[in-house]
């Protein structure tokens, strides 16, 4: 039986600045990552239609749960609802 913890487990539990390691070494990642992408100008167009995209399919389902939700409170009243 183990009774040490890894020394990689004990790395990602280290705080950096008050903040979790693992966050902070994710977070400069993601830094690094969007410079490149702003680089690549043909990739950035690429990825900001995505963007778009996703942003119509959340707002669709942001319509079709409201007129759901009001469709509800028709059919079944302000009851339940807190």
């Amino acid at each position: 039986m183990l009774t040490k913890t890894s020394p990689a487990i004990e790395e990602n539990k280290k705080t950096i600045g008050g903040y979790d390691g693992w966050d902070v070494r994710d977070a400069g990642r993601t830094l690094k990552k969007a410079e490149e992408i702003k680089a690549d100008k043909k990739f950035l167009k690429v990825v900001l239609g995505e963007m778009d995209n996703e942003a119509k399919k959340t707002e669709a389902a942001a319509d079709l749960i409201k007129k759901t939700s009001a469709k509800l409170k028709t059919t079944f009243g302000e009851k339940g609802s807190k």
